[in-house]
């Protein structure tokens, strides 16, 4: 709903490196415990970082193959298969492989929240800004035979700070001539998508390869007429240059190196060959255009954004200001012949610290007129750009290369980045010590308190409605949730029937939505590849279809006791697949991993309690963690990592829905982390339960990136935080954030306390490291304040998560405050509160440090561990293999 377009229901009011062999990667791990003994710097001298690097080195021998949960056809578990209408189906147009057929990755399944996938959704031509995807540095879009590319500059007012992008004048195009119109996905990985122009059958195409941080556009052509065009016009004076040649326009020029100087955006961008090309200029509408065909590849990037100080957006001045030197052309000149084509994700844990790699899949661009094999030119490792939370981690990069100009390479809306080299990044993270229960354990003055609260939760049941499943699987989630968490406090209790007894009934009602036995069914989506609600248009009246606002009650009775469905369901009969308003745009994949996430945390506490019912019911449970969080392309029926975005570190919740019909001007977007932080929590939970240690991990990493990422980018702590410009850092968190725009508000509306309150619910043990005291201090004032002055909080049920943050700064006041909140504040009709219960609360806050008189509070989350570099790549023949 909150990712959704449309009318919105009531809800608050594979491509993978060439591996290397085995004998060369244990050879790495075995050079790393050399190179421990002989060099004294900080990461070896550090334990902490030792072992961060030691895990690291593990990853050389283990990371060959990432395992999937399971690769069992959803048609073997008797759950329906549909496919969708051509209208909300991928279109047929963007795809090399059509609908139900393996891709070049061996997947049936299509991506739905992938940074890109906008640049492949709504109808042709798609040559447009809203078609865009923000690769970082670079806002991307597909033209009729060619990559569109603006680069961004940073717009901040009121509530909100945006991408500007102009899509008029102020963009390039890398593109060719000779080719098919019209753009095709030819490849694609967590982090990456090649778009096609033409094809082999043809005799002429064009790939460009678009990865995640590339600060280089690339092109690679067969057969086709190199071309780069603008609608700006070339600087008059010293607007191209061939081979450091300046040369007149119109005319034509010979070279391997051109640069052009572009009048509107003051900035210059320099294009390298793999071949010497002739070519022509024109003035008028910049255009660079090959005189002939030619096989090979092209790579441009900007390499001064103030070229003459005629720039508003990018000059330190402003303008007319001096020109400013390229500081970046050296690095970006040094590092062009190596280009990345795609990456791929895998990690290592050790107790709670982990190491997540992309592993960059790397070709080389011969220089011009070598005629040596590719793979014996001497290469520099391929350069990226770093993100703030990359620098915060200590990205341990093989080469160790960070580049300092003095100056960033580019500020976005998420912030400055930063030159990176290798061809491998490690990123350490701190894992959560989170497991079942709290971290504090039960302050023992408040253990009989909570008892009693959860004797008298023990017996709650989700409403008539939802306990058929004739409801919305987010909302249904959230209660199926509370159900777990009561169970798991009845356990730490020591109340060991209550939390059996409680813990099989959630099981039955987990069974009944997993099994596709509810009135609202799941489905299986075989054309995107995805686990989808069906929908139900709820009627509890009798006689069927009466409206009891039009006849008098003795003839129209409604009773949820007569709840139905008005569909039939499916195969045929299913609302949400042409409403993407519909259970908050579920079958349009929005929010899927808020909606699974209650759901997997659900299942994973029954099967916690239940073992034996854990191993029955296994395959259904497995449906949810495939669905949102598949780490393999071998499990063929689900996308690798719908939503977890490696590079950024965080999720994107909004799917394939279109605004008007057309994608979505600022990407995808994400608005509750909190929801995001729970899925993966309870991923953790689910692997536990499953006794499946590789999901377990997966989990924990997810954790733990998903809470670096929302504490660098979503909220911020005034004069500590540096991603945002001040006008919003006063707000003290961000509500949404899309590719291009962050704004201070929700999808259901701009009340301080639905911002704040939709950041934090719901509240589990791993909230014990995101909301931290320092941030809570100013967001608990400005949330709390609104949410006293609004009825509407305490009615909705917010009210108890402003409670709960309370805790964390003075708990024996939200002690008070928990005990006197009003029974609807739990209501299952209660939109916000209906996935907590008192005894939650009181849990949250028994188990305050705090509360216990004799300890401190905890250290605050992460430990960054420090790895300045993967030392056994010092001593290695080829220090970064393709």
């Amino acid at each position: 709903g909150r990712s959704s377009v449309g009318p919105i229901p009531p809800r608050f009011g594979q491509a993978r490196p060439p591996p290397r062999s085995e004998a060369r990667m244990c050879r790495a791990a075995s050079q790393y415990r050399g190179a421990r003994k002989r060099h004294t710097n900080a990461a070896v001298s550090n334990p902490t970082a030792a072992l961060a690097c030691a895990l690291a080195a593990t990853l050389a021998c283990v990371a060959d193959a990432v395992k999937p949960y399971s690769t069992v056809d959803p048609r073997k578990l008797n759950v329906t298969v549909i496919t969708r209408d051509f209208k909300t189906a991928p279109a047929a147009e963007y795809f090399m492989a059509g609908e139900g057929k393996k891709d070049a990755m061996g997947s049936f399944a299509r991506p739905t929240n992938a940074w890109w996938t906008m640049l492949v959704l709504g109808p042709r031509p798609v040559d447009s800004d809203d078609a865009n995807g923000f690769q970082i540095p670079y806002v991307l879009w597909a033209a009729k035979r060619g990559v569109s590319a603006s680069y961004p500059f940073v717009l901040a007012q009121g509530n909100q700070v945006e991408n500007g992008f102009d899509s008029n004048i102020n963009f390039v195009t890398l593109g060719a001539q000779g080719v098919d119109m019209g753009h095709k996905v030819a490849a694609h990985d967590p982090l990456s998508v090649t778009l096609q122009w033409g094809s082999k059958e043809a005799g002429a195409w064009a790939k460009a390869p678009l990865v995640r941080g590339s600060p280089y556009l690339t092109m690679e052509y067969h057969n086709a007429i190199f071309e780069f065009d603008s609608k700006q016009v070339l600087d008059p004076q010293h607007g191209f240059k061939a081979d450091g040649k300046e040369v007149k326009c119109p005319g034509e020029a010979e070279g391997s190196k051109f640069e052009v100087v572009l009048v509107q955006s003051d900035a210059t961008w320099t294009i390298w060959s793999s071949h010497k090309l002739k070519v022509g200029c024109m003035t008028e509408g910049a255009v660079l255009r090959a005189k002939e065909p030619f096989t090979g590849v092209v790579r441009a990037a900007i390499t001064n954004n103030c070229t003459f100080g005629r720039s508003a957006f990018h000059c330190a001045r402003k303008p007319p200001a001096d020109p400013e030197p390229p500081l970046h052309e050296k690095a970006l000149n040094d590092h062009v012949l190596t280009y990345p084509v795609g990456a791929s994700v895998d990690m290592t844990a050790s107790g709670d610290e982990s190491v997540v790699r992309i592993a960059w899949k790397t070709k080389t661009m011969p220089e011009p007129h070598s005629h040596e094999d590719p793979s014996k030119v001497e290469r520099k490792p391929v350069l990226m750009v770093a993100m703030e939370h990359h620098r915060q981690l200590g990205l341990c990069s093989t080469m160790g290369t960070q580049y300092d100009t003095g100056s960033t390479f580019s500020t976005t809306v998420n912030g400055n980045l930063s030159l990176v080299a290798g061809n491998e990044w490690l990123m350490p993270y701190a894992l959560l010590p989170v497991g079942w229960h709290s971290v504090h354990g039960i302050a023992a003055h408040a253990r009989q308190t909570l008892r009693e609260a959860i004797l008298e939760d023990a017996s709650w049941q989700p409403p008539v409605n939802y306990g058929i499943g004739a409801g919305d699987p987010y909302n249904a989630g959230k209660m199926l949730a509370r159900m777990g968490q009561v169970a798991l406090i009845a356990q730490e209790l020591g109340e060991q029937q209550v939390a059996k007894d409680v813990g099989a009934r959630l099981a039955s009602h987990v069974e009944l939505w997993a099994k596709s036995r509810a009135l609202n069914k799941f489905v299986y989506d075989a054309s995107w590849g995805g686990w989808i609600s069906c929908g139900c248009l709820y009627d509890d009246c009798a006689p069927a279809g009466c409206n009891p606002n039009i006849l008098p009650p003795d003839q129209c009775h409604c009773d949820p006791s007569m709840a139905r469905c008005k569909n039939t369901g499916p195969p045929d009969d299913c609302p949400t697949f042409d409403d993407p308003g519909m259970d908050f745009g579920n079958a349009f994949y929005n929010d899927h991993h808020f909606h699974w996430g209650y759901h997997i945390f659900a299942g994973a506490v029954a099967a916690h309690l239940d073992p034996e019912w854990g191993a029955r019911n296994k395959e259904w449970l497995l449906l949810y963690a495939r669905d949102i969080a598949n780490p393999s392309n071998d499990d063929p029926y689900f996308p690798e990592w719908r939503h977890k975005d490696w590079y950024t570190g965080w999720s994107w919740a909004s799917g394939v829905a279109l605004g008007g019909g057309k994608p979505y001007r600022n990407g995808h977007n994400q608005e509750s982390t909190s929801e995001s932080i729970a899925a993966y929590y309870g991923l953790q939970l689910l692997g536990d339960a499953l006794n499946d240690p590789a999901m377990r991990d997966w989990g924990r990493a997810c954790l733990a990136s998903e809470v670096f990422s929302a504490m660098t980018y979503w909220q911020i702590i005034p004069g500590k935080s540096n991603v945002y410009p001040e006008i919003i850092q006063k707000k003290t968190l961000i509500g949404i954030l899309w590719q291009n725009l962050v704004q201070y508000q929700t999808w259901f509306g701009g009340s301080p306390y639905m911002v704040h309150g939709i950041q934090m619910m719901p509240f589990t043990p791993a909230s014990e490291y995101y909301v931290q005291p320092e941030w809570s201090n100013e967001s608990y004032r400005l949330g709390e304040r609104d949410c006293r002055l609004s009825g509407q909080c305490t009615k909705d049920g917010w009210v108890s998560m402003f409670v709960q943050q309370l805790a964390v700064l003075d708990p024996a006041k939200a002690w008070d405050e928990a005990l006197a909140l009003p029974d609807a504040v739990f209501s299952g009709d209660a939109p916000a509160g209906n996935g907590n219960a008192r005894s939650t609360v009181l849990h949250w806050v028994a188990t305050r440090p705090q509360m216990h008189h004799h300890r401190q509070a905890p250290d605050q989350w992460p430990r960054i561990l420090e790895c300045a570099y993967a030392p056994w790549e010092m001593e290695m023949d080829q220090p970064s293999p393709p």
